[in-house]
């Protein structure tokens, strides 16, 4: 168990180069099944919708029943209905987008194009702190903690952990977001590429967390403001 989510997390911290970065490395996207009409970058429409909020839909998991709001054009791959913890991954662009925008299976982010993994992380120790049960989970050996913050983010508080990569000491930090879903539960939300944090979309997206079924996803009122990537039919 702990060998797979360590594997996880190794990758995680391998893809989250910045496309900011002079030389940013490149990663492997596990392709979509979805394929949605390709828009170019010139021709994607700037979202429009009569009342912003339309332009944004509630995501809701079938397992754990946690749900987040994101822009109504994303996909979103589920989690299995069985196995350990899971993965949840929106993404603001399908597999003929990536096909058409990276080289042999990889690439460096490229165009706006955005992504977030929600990995839901079990048999944590309930008695240890959000920080200190992660990093219980992990390698020590190839990611160490720079930082542990709290914020506040719709009606949830979030932790903040700064990661380094151990293993390439030149790798930029990463920030992870971390939710107590259940005693023994955490949901860990690692967006790609990290220059996306500090964005007005990717904040209203942990605003809009709820954490059990009997939550309401908080739908943000202001329109998203990035550029989709993929067809947009659902803005009116």
């Amino acid at each position: 168990m702990k060998k797979i989510l360590i594997s996880l997390l190794t990758i995680f911290l391998a893809a989250a180069c910045s496309p900011l970065q002079q030389t940013p490395t490149p990663q492997a996207i596990t392709p979509l099944e979805q394929t949605p009409p390709v828009l170019t970058e010139e021709s994607a429409p700037v979202p429009q919708a009569e009342f912003p909020s339309a332009a944004w839909k509630e995501v809701r998991d079938a397992r754990y029943g946690f749900g987040l709001a994101v822009p109504c054009w994303w996909l979103v791959s589920p989690i299995p209905p069985e196995g350990y913890g899971g993965v949840m991954g929106p993404t603001n662009y399908d597999e003929a987008y990536f096909m058409a925008n990276s080289q042999k299976g990889f690439w460096d982010w490229p165009n706006g194009t955005l992504k977030i993994d929600v990995v839901v992380m079990k048999n944590i120790n309930s008695a240890l702190s959000d920080t200190d049960a992660y990093m219980a989970m992990v390698d020590t050996s190839m990611e160490g903690l720079v930082a542990s913050e709290t914020k506040q983010t719709g009606t949830h508080t979030t932790t903040v952990l700064t990661i380094q990569n151990q293993i390439n000491q030149n790798d930029p930090p990463i920030r992870i977001f971390l939710y107590r879903l259940a005693p023994d539960k955490l949901i860990m939300l690692n967006p790609m590429p990290q220059s996306i944090i500090d964005t007005p979309d990717f904040q209203a997206i942990l605003s809009s967390i709820a954490l059990t079924p009997q939550e309401t996803v908080s739908i943000p009122t202001s329109a998203p403001a990035a550029t989709p990537r993929i067809e947009a039919s659902c803005i009116q």
